[in-house]
């Protein structure tokens, strides 16, 4: 299982540069900067309440507005994705780290 720490990094990474991991349709991609850079970990701790984690420092009080702004509109307020045509932010496996790991089992195989 992943630690606070890492889920936090990886869904700032995914805010900041994007990602691929959606593959509903060969076009469909996150785009990188969705939010500005210093936004990011606010959003990214609000992502981590959602799923019920919690970081380190709790998330800001504009957390919220950030996430609603840029994320809530394929994720849903709720963060479980909108009717299942976006991947859910509370699965304690994300999409994309599940796919990296299935991956890298492949490889070690």
């Amino acid at each position: 299982m992943q630690t606070v720490g890492y889920l936090k990094q990886y869904i700032i990474d995914v805010i900041n540069h994007g990602s691929k991991q959606l593959a509903f349709k060969s076009d469909e991609v996150m785009e990188g900067g969705i939010a500005l850079e210093e936004d990011a970990p606010k959003i990214a701790c609000y992502v981590l309440e959602l799923s019920g984690k919690k970081c380190k420092t709790p998330y800001s009080k504009d957390a919220a507005m950030y996430y609603s702004s840029n994320c809530a509109g394929c994720h849903g307020n709720d963060g479980k994705g909108l009717h299942g045509a976006y991947p859910d932010l509370t699965l304690p496996t994300l999409l994309g780290i599940k796919k990296k790991e299935t991956f890298l089992r492949r490889i070690l195989k």
